[in-house]
């Protein structure tokens, strides 16, 4: 994964307080995004639960963790089911929040680039873009796959597009207008496919 600089700062702050951070994550190309990720899964979110785990120090953090029924596997080993361990979550009064960090709700269906899961704050390739979400079109009674801020990814080369979130009603407007073009899960299941079966190609420094 190829994080910023001041990123190493805001993460070691986030292990100290329940406070708010950015993160800051340079978007990889797609051959990038296929060959750094560890395995690569399509299926669909059963449960999502938030714990406190202890720190070094002697206190604790609050980690979510994501069980993600495998539907189909298009990298890496054969399961049935992966539990995915991201930093932050919510447990009462108690909130820790990593700005950018993908939000996952039961009966979500998603595809996500794991990478080493349970050692990294994040276990998906650069953060929010190791994580698309399968989608319906209801106009066209069709799936689509988009970004994790929802919107339609109409070409494998829009990975490696910085991810904005727009206003509501301006996001709306425009996932609806561009729905239609959105990759189906299938095309973009048969290019990941593909990249896979590529030469092994060296990741990004850090």
């Amino acid at each position: 994964m190829h994080l910023r600089p001041t990123f190493l700062l805001v993460f070691a702050l986030a292990l100290l307080s329940p406070a708010s951070h950015a993160t800051s994550v340079v978007p990889p190309t797609f051959p990038e995004l296929v060959g750094e990720a560890d395995a690569i899964y399509r299926g669909r979110v059963t449960a999502t639960e938030a714990r406190y785990v202890a720190r070094p120090d002697g206190g604790n953090v609050i980690k979510t963790y994501v069980t993600f029924t495998i539907d189909r596997v298009l990298k890496g080993a054969a399961q049935k089911e992966v539990v995915l361990e991201f930093l932050g979550g919510t447990i009462g009064n108690d909130t820790l929040t990593v700005s950018g960090m993908p939000k996952f709700t039961i009966g979500d269906h998603d595809i996500v680039f794991v990478q080493k899961n349970g050692v990294q704050f994040c276990p998906l390739v650069a953060v929010m873009h190791g994580r698309y979400r399968v989608m319906r079109d209801a106009a066209a009674g069709r799936e689509f796959v988009a970004r994790d801020n929802g919107m339609p990814l109409t070409d494998t080369s829009e990975v490696e597009m910085p991810m904005t979130q727009l206003p509501a009603t301006i996001q709306a407007a425009a996932v609806a207008k561009a729905a239609s073009r959105g990759l189906a899960p299938t095309d973009f299941e048969t290019s990941i496919s593909s990249e896979v079966q590529k030469p092994t190609r060296r990741a990004r420094p850090n």
